[in-house]
């Protein structure tokens, strides 16, 4: 799988879940409410089973997640609109 195969609609929530954290403030985690979508809720999970969150409702990054949090910064400045 290469390309545009790799973004789909979960890896694009993961993303979602992923931005919601502060990369200003690494020690600050998130609590995902009891009225998130399913999609958003399975995001969570799936990046805690990849070692990213540390908790399936959300909780803080891991050293690796803190590591990702980061690259996803640089690619959201690079790619904001004008």
């Amino acid at each position: 799988m290469s390309g545009i195969d790799q973004v789909s609609d979960d890896f694009v929530n993961e993303l979602k879940i992923l931005a919601c954290f502060d990369p200003a403030n690494m020690s600050q985690g998130i609590k995902l409410r009891s009225d998130m979508s399913e999609e958003l809720c399975l995001a969570a999970e799936r990046l805690h089973q990849q070692g990213l969150i540390s908790a399936a409702d959300g909780g803080y990054l891991t050293p690796f997640g803190m590591t990702m949090l980061e690259h996803l910064q640089h690619l959201l400045v690079a790619l904001k609109p004008n």
